[in-house]
């Protein structure tokens, strides 16, 4: 109920959005003397926004303007097609396309990496750096390799293949990755580095053992964060998607709301309590039947066989996972969230470090704190208080700068009037100013139209970021001739920017402050022409 509540209250706020764009295209085009819609902007509202076509086709159509819909057909095509492209060029569909001659050809790859992290295989298959089979790889050359047998795990399930070395007779190399385009076989990518490695050779294969238990620890932990989440959040809490690497683990899951600061800290306490807890960890190969009648987990985007491995950690967390894992929690170390944030709607993404990561992100925080305490000269337990004090007297000298400036073009406001020009029977006023926020570039402009009821005004402001703001409003008599979304859209391509609104304001940003002069030319040479 909560979830079909919330979309609802989304949705509603999409098109409170699309509605305001909608009606500013419109009164532009009403102001240009057109009734059509470009498709291109329809399909931008729905793109964007998600805004329906039949609704702008109702909206637009109580106002006598129709919509380009083939154009926006057009639109709906080009994505599709755009689509289709980016997903047949990802992920496991270009491995497989590299290596369908071996898929074909049956090569399969025994892995005996859940017990050793050496062995020895005989090379079944080399190919150069395009796929190509080839009968040697030489110095200074890369390629993929294939051996008969591997203690390398290929990519899959969410975790990033090992890396490590291979030794031959004849020459070396660094084993870059390992990919698993198919579920028995594991490809290598390889960098010669000294002599020659042939096809058809013995090869001592060896994985870098650091960076796969490092792998390892984010891995198990993985299992020990799902467990948790599911505690602190409720049991509708499943995976959407994981990625675990020597650095770092990633893991998408179903909630719909951001954690708060007491539920993140609760999920930490859990996993670091099994990590202390040194809980052997188990795995075991039982039929898919097997392991689902005694409870166990599986994952999203896994496909599984008859036989399938059962990882579990007793009394914590029970699952069909075929990635490396530890022999006991306890030798994760630590585990620390390193963010949680929305990924989509209704799925949540926590990273978080353990072992030597999480104790480095640690070590780097207390590195920051202690500059921040040298530059407060405060205690740690004085810094929260000291920055909360600072921030309120900025906020409070920001209002006084800006109630100042206020005042101040006020004052000004007589001043420059006299700047005010008769263009084409228009009142046109266009200055540049000086402002500490949109605010107070706001209120300067409302002091300008209280004097100024009928015509165009300007006001171009540098800010401190060295970029430019842009504003002009147009009093409602001149809206026949042009309206403020259109003046401002050739107006802030002058100072390397872009901008809309509403008819009767509009506001745009820009990179370059010294085209403020040309961006007041702009506009008067537009006012003139629309005269």
């Amino acid at each position: 109920a909560r979830v079909i509540k919330e979309e609802e209250e989304r949705f509603s706020q999409t098109l409170d959005k699309g509605l305001v764009i909608l009606e500013e295209e419109i009164a532009r085009l009403a102001g240009e003397g057109k009734n059509r819609i470009e498709g291109e902007f329809a399909f931008k509202l729905y793109d964007t926004f998600g805004f329906p076509l039949d609704i702008v086709n109702d909206v637009a159509g109580k106002q006598g303007i129709s919509v380009d819909e083939p154009a926006f057909m057009a639109c709906m095509k080009e994505q599709k097609t755009r689509a289709k492209k980016a997903w047949k060029g990802s992920g496991e569909k270009d491995v497989a396309s590299m290596f369908q001659s071996l898929l074909e050809s049956g090569l399969k790859t025994k892995f005996s990496g859940y017990a050793d992290m050496m062995a020895e295989g005989k090379i079944v298959s080399l190919l150069d750096g395009e796929g190509n089979t080839t009968d040697k790889l030489e110095q200074g050359q890369g390629g993929w390799l294939v051996a008969a047998a591997t203690p390398f795990y290929g990519e899959s399930g969410g975790q990033e293949g090992d890396s490590g070395e291979v030794d031959t007779p004849t020459g070396g190399a660094d084993v870059l990755e390992s990919l698993k385009p198919a579920a028995e076989l594991t490809v290598h990518k390889i960098f010669v580095n000294d002599g020659e490695i042939l096809s058809g050779q013995t090869a001592t294969l060896s994985v870098n053992p650091r960076k796969r238990m490092a792998s390892s620890r984010n891995h198990t932990t993985t299992h020990l964060l799902h467990s948790a989440l599911r505690q602190v959040l409720g049991d509708h809490v499943k995976q959407s998607g994981s990625l675990v690497g020597p650095e770092r683990l990633r893991f998408d899951f179903t909630h719909i709301s951001a954690m708060t600061a007491e539920e993140i800290a609760k999920v930490e306490q859990i996993v670091n309590r099994a990590i202390l807890d040194d809980i052997p960890v188990g795995r075991e190969f039982v039929s898919q039947k097997e392991a689902v009648a005694r409870g166990a987990m599986a994952l999203f985007g896994e496909k599984y066989g008859d036989t399938v491995c059962l990882v579990e950690v007793p009394g914590v967390s029970m699952e069909l996972c075929g990635g490396t894992h530890l022999t006991n929690t306890g030798q994760a170390g630590s585990f620390v969230v390193l963010s949680e944030t929305g990924v989509a709607a209704g799925i949540r993404r926590i990273e978080a470090a353990t072992g030597w990561n999480a104790l480095n992100y640690l070590q780097g925080l207390r590195q920051e704190m202690g500059e921040v305490q040298a530059v407060l000269k405060a205690r740690p337990e004085e810094v929260a208080t000291r920055v909360k004090a600072m921030a309120a007297q900025v906020k409070t000298l920001q209002k006084d700068v800006e109630r100042l400036q206020t005042k101040l073009a006020s004052g000004e406001g007589g001043a420059r009037m006299e700047a005010v020009e008769d263009i084409a029977g228009v009142k046109v006023l266009a200055v540049k100013a000086e402002a500490a926020s949109i605010k107070s570039l706001r209120d300067q402009m409302d002091a300008l139209k209280s004097k100024l009821p009928s015509g165009v005004a300007m006001i171009a402001a540098p800010t401190d970021d060295g970029k430019v703001t842009v504003l002009i409003s147009v009093s409602k008599d001149l809206h026949a001739k042009f309206t403020a979304p259109v003046l401002i859209k050739d107006v802030a391509a002058e100072v390397g920017g872009s901008g809309g609104g509403r008819p009767d304001m509009a506001q745009a940003g820009g990179t370059d402050v010294a085209g403020i002069d040309s961006a007041i030319a702009k506009l008067k040479e537009l006012v003139a022409k629309a005269g």
